[in-house]
């Protein structure tokens, strides 16, 4: 077990997207949506100012939850969701007006008619996504979307700062510490923290990271939402043949089930992004 502990997510290195694609998934990311929502308490952070009748951009929009949500707080907005897999959201006819959702791979050029569209660019739980721990290729394509003074909104985990919560402060939780070993995959998500400087090395101005830990009283949801994403995970390791990980891995959980019904968890907190692009945006 010790190689897979060590090797962490690393294991997903090179092999695309390891959650799941079904129902139990689609479950796992709306749960996570609303989580998100109570920690965060907006959609969109509110130092981005939005324009009359905005065009919003979602990108790796999952169920398109989040589309949904902002669509009911914005009706006069134009929505797109852009995700390399639909299967888990609603079928057209069931969307709200003016949300409108494709395919696209966030690793591809922006499509010619939608450079320059968009005041808002809206990107969440991209860390296992991104390649070699090196967001700039998507920061690049994702900019090409965005009008001159549009605004960028990354949303995603600090792994660096995930720490195991115990209501007992004695208790010895040697499960839940490997589990923190696995996540942290010896620094690979720390480009998470930097962010802010990427985007601005990277043409934005006026970034800001901002940072957001677990309410306690949701302290107990979110370790559950996240030993979920772990079991999709050891699933994926199992459709690529990596038969003694997810093992691994599934024992490792009966572990940390065991000392979580003891009052364990882990803890991820959160950050947010923001920046803009240069430009005066012309509407």
């Amino acid at each position: 077990m010790s190689s897979t502990i060590e090797s962490g997510f690393h294991l997903a290195d090179s092999k695309g997207y390891m959650l799941g694609r079904g129902h139990a998934a689609a479950c796992r990311l709306n749960f996570q949506f609303y989580l998100w929502k109570e920690s965060l308490q907006f959609n969109i952070h509110p130092s981005i100012p939005i324009p009359s009748a905005p065009a919003i951009a979602d990108v790796g929009t999952g169920t398109s939850i989040w589309l949904l949500d902002v669509a009911r707080s914005a009706p006069d907005a134009t929505l797109d969701g852009f995700d390399i897999d639909l299967s888990n959201t609603p079928p057209a006819q069931w969307l709200p007006k003016g949300l409108t959702l494709h395919n696209w791979s966030v690793f591809d050029p922006a499509p010619e008619n939608l450079v320059g569209k968009y005041d808002v660019v809206h990107l969440r739980l991209l860390i296992l996504v991104v390649e070699n721990s090196d967001p700039v290729p998507v920061i690049r394509n994702v900019a090409r979307l965005l009008k001159p003074g549009g605004y960028i909104q990354w949303d995603d985990l600090n792994y660096p700062d995930t720490h195991v919560e115990k209501a007992d402060s004695t208790r010895e939780t040697p499960a839940f510490d490997r589990l923190r070993q696995f996540v942290y995959s010896s620094g690979r998500h720390d480009w998470v923290m930097n962010l802010a400087s990427i985007l601005e090395q990277n043409g934005f101005t006026g970034a800001h990271l901002y940072h957001f830990r677990d309410r306690c009283d949701l302290i107990t949801a979110n370790g559950e939402q996240h030993l979920a994403t772990m079991e999709e995970f050891a699933k994926s390791l199992d459709k690529k043949s990596m038969t003694e990980d997810a093992a691994n891995i599934r024992k490792l959980l009966e572990d940390v089930e065991d000392e979580a019904r003891h009052g364990v968890a882990l803890s991820m907190p959160r950050v947010v992004a923001v920046a803009q692009k240069p430009g005066t945006p012309s509407r």
